[in-house]
């Protein structure tokens, strides 16, 4: 009897993990690194972008995605004793895509109330959507 219901207890997790696999759901991670890199992701992926930030300073990423379905937009501090100041986190964008095509994700980190330029830290990828 006890063999018994260890087999049912490793056929449900058998089925659990397969069916949990088979949701569909696909997620393509972006960060500071993959600046300039291009990914593949099927129609109905997510594509979440994450990257580093300190808004205590004034600068914050102004990221734009053309043609990507904005899902969210939220800054993560990164934790610190109490009463720290000063310390920065990571911004996370998410988005879907929803059309097929050839998207661009641009990001550049400034100032808002400052005038773009040269010297300015961009990012940047592209999102080919199958």
């Amino acid at each position: 009897m006890k063999k018994a219901y260890c087999f049912a207890a490793v056929l449900l997790l058998a089925a659990f993990l397969l069916f949990a696999g088979c949701t569909g759901t696909c997620i393509q991670m972006l960060y500071d690194d993959d600046n300039g890199k291009t990914v593949e992701v099927k129609k109905g992926c997510e594509i979440r972008v994450e990257l580093s930030e300190n808004p205590t300073t004034g600068y914050t990423w102004q990221l734009s995605a053309p043609g990507l379905t904005p899902v969210s937009d939220e800054y993560y501090p990164d934790k610190v004793a109490e009463g720290m100041v000063g310390s920065g986190g990571y911004h996370v964008w998410v988005y879907t895509t929803d059309n097929t095509g050839t998207y661009t994700i641009k990001g550049i980190y400034k100032r808002s109330w400052e005038d773009t330029s040269t010297d300015d830290t961009t990012w940047e990828a592209t999102v080919v959507v199958n």
